[in-house]
């Protein structure tokens, strides 16, 4: 329902410039802001050739391009930047970092009164846009968990394509899912869940890297393929060629590592809240919260816990039904 008072300066603004571009991604709501339907992905907004970059419950698109910000900064590279997360300098660093273009960051970050936001919708997600600044935008999505900023331009043209993100739709509540008949059944280390056919399985007994070895761990993984490693040796990584931060392109995957003595090679947050799935007690991390889903998963009559890495990808329908797939052999 649109709102029938008059539009501050700032809201009719945006409309008047989403109407010139073709598109109306802005809507005026009258609705409670932490009202959220069930999860789903929407990334028509997004122009073809640009990558997700999710971080939590949310996803943004940004080009190919793009600088993105994951960890500690060295700057040494100027905007277009999308920072995901609260990136600290590196006190060692010489340079003053480049001021990020986008930045997605929980919610809180930002000291806000929540008095002068306006309710919005952005895609169809309820957001809370804040006041008018002349070079820059910002709103709160309680519903996502994160605050979003950006400046003007190009920064705009991002936060338009805000969706929820695939992380979202894999812990969401709701029945499973069920398993395509199609599907290939997996086995390792007292853990059983399926997988599509044409997924490649790799069996090692090296600690994988959590992702491509090279770029950022945790973010997200190089191809779509089952790895199941015992952990007996580490790995031990290569010299790496200098690689551009640029934006990981998502992939759908699992690694299950049954020999890690504490955790993969990245630290993880856990929640607290974890998941009964089929006798299994699985605890997802919340950080990493990229384009990797982490679970320790322990299992009935193992005396330390699994770690499962699930790839998000796509709508997050893919992820979702293997998680719900797991449980003991």
């Amino acid at each position: 329902m649109r709102l029938r008072a008059l539009v501050p300066v700032v809201l009719t603004l945006i409309l008047a410039a989403s109407a010139v571009m073709g598109t109306s991604v802005w809507e005026l709501v009258t609705f409670p802001i932490t009202t959220m339907p069930h999860p789903a992905i929407d990334l028509s907004a997004a122009p073809a050739g640009w990558v997700p970059v999710a971080y939590g419950d949310a996803q943004v698109s940004v080009p190919p391009t793009w600088v993105v910000m994951t960890h500690a900064w060295c700057g040494g590279t100027w905007p277009p930047i999308v920072q995901l997360g609260v990136v600290k300098q590196d006190m060692d660093c010489p340079a003053t970092p480049a001021p990020p273009t986008v930045r997605i960051t929980p919610l809180g970050t930002i000291p806000a009164p929540y008095g002068q936001e306006q309710p919005v919708r952005l895609n169809g997600i309820s957001v809370l846009l804040g006041p008018e600044v002349a070079t820059s935008i910002s709103f709160f999505v309680p519903s996502l968990h994160v605050e979003v900023w950006a400046s003007n331009g190009s920064g705009t043209r991002v936060i338009d394509t805000l969706a929820v993100s695939p992380r979202a739709v894999v812990l969401a509540s709701g029945p499973a899912p069920l398993v395509p008949s199609s599907w290939q059944s997996v086995s390792f280390a007292g853990l059983h869940f399926s997988v599509p056919a044409n997924w490649p399985i790799r069996r090692t007994q090296v600690t994988p890297g959590l992702g491509a070895i090279c770029r950022e761990q945790g973010v997200a993984f190089l191809g779509t393929t089952v790895t199941l490693s015992s952990d007996a040796r580490p790995l031990l990584f290569p010299p790496c060629p200098y690689i551009p931060p640029t934006p990981q392109q998502p992939e759908n995957g699992v690694q299950v590592d049954s020999g890690l003595r504490t955790e993969p090679t990245v630290t993880l947050s856990l929640s607290p809240h974890c998941l009964d799935l089929h006798g299994l007690t699985a605890c997802p991390a919340t950080s990493p919260a990229y384009s990797i889903l982490v679970l320790r998963v322990n299992v009935p009559g193992r005396d330390k816990p699994i770690f499962v890495s699930m790839g998000l990808a796509g709508n997050g329908k893919v992820a979702r039904t293997i998680l719900y797939s797991l449980r003991p052999a």
